[in-house]
């Protein structure tokens, strides 16, 4: 997958100390180009990390590691916008979701399609996630988990004011299904570098995998294993 890069104006540097571990995906509620116009535009006070064209084109508009404008919630008042969301990890927290997370803009009309991607979107937006959990890995230090508390549309974050962005047709289980395919029979599963991936049977033999374990760790890499998920994760 290939990311170009069309710098947005509109963002904060950083993150005021807080560290991404939600993707939130958005319609555009019109053309790529538009919507690249849109959050390039100083006067719309918008922006998304990434936008995804319905061909599968992906340009990237915002650093992970600054604060994209694109969640319509505040910090530090009484009614900002967290206490109505579907998540109780927004509305706990109760500052500005921007801080948090990561947004995708998809290229779209409500209207039209009520959320769904193209073939090619839906290729596109689980590279991309792919790519972004590696990358949030690697600068923040902390893996995204996949799931629907993770993985989320705008309307879970502000239901009251955007209802209908993405959609009740925007392709959450496909997307989550790829990124974490049910387990085939006699492998081991592996997180790498937040990658999900399946090993033949032959390396669950406790003696292969400690002799695995040095070299991995003598190239650099750490290796923990995730009890909850039984997953040997790779670092």
């Amino acid at each position: 997958m290939t990311i170009t890069n069309q710098q947005s104006p509109n963002r904060n540097p950083g993150r005021q100390g807080h560290r991404p571990d939600i993707i939130v995906c958005h319609i555009t509620e019109g053309s790529f180009d538009g919507a690249l116009s849109w959050i390039t535009n100083p006067a719309s006070q918008v922006s998304y990390h990434y936008v995804v064209a319905r061909d599968g084109r992906v340009v990237q508009a915002v650093d992970l590691a600054d604060t994209a404008w694109a969640n319509g919630t505040t910090s530090g008042t009484a009614n900002n916008g967290n206490q109505h969301s579907r998540l109780a990890t927004v509305r706990n927290r109760n500052v500005n979701a921007n801080l948090y997370t990561i947004s995708i803009g998809f290229e779209g009309r409500f209207s039209e399609k009520q959320g769904d991607l193209s073939a090619a979107q839906l290729i596109a937006s689980v590279g991309l996630i792919t790519h972004i959990r590696r990358e949030v890995t690697r600068i923040f230090g902390i893996t995204i988990p996949i799931s629907r508390e993770n993985i989320v549309g705008h309307v879970d974050i502000t239901p009251r004011h955007k209802p209908n962005c993405p959609g009740p047709a925007f392709p959450y289980d496909k997307i989550l299904t790829q990124l974490n395919p049910p387990q085939p029979p006699e492998t081991m599963r592996f997180d790498i570098f937040g990658e999900i991936r399946y090993i033949p049977a032959f390396i669950r033999n406790d003696r292969t995998y400690v002799q695995a374990r040095p070299l991995l760790e003598s190239t650099g890499h750490t290796v923990d294993w995730d009890e909850s998920t039984r997953t040997v994760v790779v670092r």
